[in-house]
């Protein structure tokens, strides 16, 4: 036995001092520099282009632009041409990458001279780049605010949409039929956490890169300014259940607004915007860490 002691004794001062297990590295700024007044992006499946949408001045005034990755890098953000001058935004890029989803303020068919709003539009790819918008009427209601578009893991569309009142949003799922987009009910892996507690307000939701996780909005208050702020927290299925929402580790929320998360193409890294300013990124193991 004494032996024994003695070998463990010795050996632990050839390691010399054990350090403590490393933290994981906090979320880093993607593009900085290309991507300023950023909000919620997409990448194509091969992971090579970036599409994204800024405010261009004024109240509303939005447009979806692309980066393209080479060997040298990222591109300078282009904004990508959808035919007209209208305020775009949200936009989406299918699995297959040949379908943009977007919401948008340009006139509907058959709709009033009265005040606009964003509704959910569709562009297919051509060889020539994208085609001609088209309105998609099975998932948008005249006059409502449809926003957050995204197309999920399982090709179906994930939304809000807000009355006209803006006293109300809902977060919608519509699947995808192979043709086009069924009515729209609501997604019940978001909305069941709305009034889940008293100190926690859920403004939304969004799909995870599998069937697994669920992203949720949480308004926030900076704690020095008591100014709005937002946080993204999220909900993992396990064992065919789903736990209690809980914030995201590994530095992605500060106290400022964390939001529109978005995902790589392998799904393995996060990206999300801090303040409206910049993209960043994190691996998604990192962000789950407890």
């Amino acid at each position: 036995m004494r032996m024994v002691m003695l070998l463990l004794l010795t050996l632990t001062a050839a390691l010399g001092p054990q350090s403590p297990a490393l933290a994981p590295a906090p979320p880093e700024p993607f593009g900085a520099g290309l991507f300023t007044d950023t909000y919620r992006g997409t990448f194509t499946p091969d992971g090579n282009s970036l599409y994204f949408f800024r405010p261009v001045g004024g109240n509303e005034n939005y447009r979806i632009f692309s980066s393209r990755r080479s060997t040298s890098g990222w591109s300078v953000p282009e904004p990508v041409d959808l035919g007209g001058d209208f305020s775009d935004l949200y936009p989406s890029i299918s699995r297959d990458g040949r379908r943009m989803v977007f919401s948008s303020y340009r006139p509907i068919p058959g709709g009033s001279t009265g005040k606009p709003n964003a509704h959910v539009w569709s562009v297919e790819r051509t060889e020539r780049g994208w085609g001609t918008p088209a309105y998609v009427s099975s998932v948008s209601l005249p006059g409502h605010y449809h926003s957050w578009i995204e197309i999920g893991f399982d090709d179906a569309l994930y939304f809000r949409r807000t009355t006209p009142d803006w006293k109300k949003t809902e977060s919608l799922r519509a699947a995808w039929t192979g043709s086009g987009y069924a009515a729209p009910e609501p997604n019940a892996d978001v909305e069941r956490w709305k009034g889940w507690r008293a100190d926690v307000t859920v403004a939304g939701g969004s799909p995870g890169p599998n069937a697994s996780l669920v992203f949720l909005d949480v308004a926030a208050r900076h704690p020095a300014t008591g100014k709005p702020a937002s946080d993204i927290w999220v909900v993992e299925k396990r064992g065919g259940a789903w736990l209690e929402p809980r914030p995201l580790g590994g530095g992605v929320n500060t106290d400022g607004f964390d939001v529109f998360p978005f995902f790589s193409a392998d799904g393995r890294d996060l990206y999300f915007v801090r303040d409206f300013s910049a993209f960043y990124r994190i691996p998604l193991a990192a962000a789950l860490s407890r």
